[in-house]
């Protein structure tokens, strides 16, 4: 199917800061349209890159839809990776240089354990303590940030010269930073913003409440691990059942499967254990300077930060 829509609003940031329950509340609006899947890797996944836009409005937006029902429709995107990849940003500017971009923004510190403790239940981090996957982050980065870019806790959590770079490249009334805190109190108003910025009625009201991708601890991280491996191999067996289901139905059963080994939310066990005061002491001081800077860029009071 030809086609020249082009993304109009896409959430590039930052992982485990409140960016899939903002594009679930978005994408309620009767006038925009996304994808199933929690991440649209078009972007950065060569693979896909190399097979052009058609074929990811294929995959990520028309499904099984005709197109007449979404071409009206405003079409936002999210993935989480892409602001802290300058080539993957270039792609995305090139589809559309006139794109609006969103960047929530959490609290560094718990937006870096948070995800820690994310890819250990998605079985893509081995090592069992923060602090010594903290102390392995640098080699990591040096060997691939592709590959470890779900491990790059530390490095994901550094604001500010990825913000400064996405506000030189599409312009600081493309770019809108929202922190963590701000969705969180006023999950509302935060949309209407948006609603405002892509030119779609702002009265509508989503329905705000259900959480996505919240904290908790696998039954089996072993398990997960395999699984993960198993996914992300070219295992002929794999090849073979993506052919033969939708796109959607997989994303929905890997999910199934995954929030299945995950032990249920009203056991304790359950939610991650807290930092160690001094790693956290330790890192707060880390990520201060970068904070700062942010902070003057965005002309925003980000004193809250320090005092957690």
């Amino acid at each position: 199917m030809e086609t020249s829509k082009k993304i109009r609003l896409m959430i590039v940031g930052a992982q485990k800061s409140g960016t899939s329950s903002l594009l679930r509340y978005l994408a309620q609006h009767p006038d925009i349209h996304t994808h199933p899947q929690p991440e649209m890797t078009f972007f950065l996944q060569e693979r896909e890159y190399t097979r052009g836009y058609k074929w990811a409005f294929a995959k990520y937006f028309a499904g099984e839809n005709d197109y007449t029902e979404i071409e009206d429709k405003q079409l936002i995107a999210k993935n989480v990776m892409v602001m802290h990849s300058p080539e993957v940003m270039q792609r995305i500017y090139t589809h559309n240089p006139d794109m609006h971009l969103v960047v929530l923004l959490r609290e560094p510190v718990a937006r870096a354990y948070s995800a820690y403790w994310w890819a250990r239940r998605r079985g893509w981090e081995n090592i069992k303590t923060y602090e010594e996957a903290l102390a392995a982050e640098e080699d990591r980065l040096n060997e691939d940030w592709f590959k470890w870019r779900q491990c790059a806790y530390q490095y994901n959590s550094i604001y500010y010269p990825h913000v400064k770079n996405l506000i030189t490249q599409f312009g600081s009334d493309h770019v809108h930073c929202i922190l963590t805190d701000d969705l969180k109190e006023d999950a509302e108003a935060v949309c209407k913003q948006i609603f405002h910025h892509i030119g779609v009625d702002t009265n509508f009201k989503p329905v705000i409440g259900e959480k996505h991708n919240q904290a908790a601890m696998p039954r089996s991280e072993r398990f997960n691990y395999l699984f993960t491996q198993f996914l992300a191999s070219h295992n002929p067996l794999r090849r073979a059942i993506r052919k033969l289901v939708p796109d959607a139905t997989a994303y929905k059963l890997r999910k199934t499967i995954l929030d299945w080994n995950d032990k249920p939310q009203k056991n304790t066990e359950s939610a991650p254990p807290p930092l160690n005061p001094a790693t956290r002491k330790h890192q707060m001081a880390y990520f201060k300077p970068f904070n700062e800077q942010l902070a003057e860029l965005l002309d925003r009071d980000l004193s809250s930060w320090y005092s957690i």
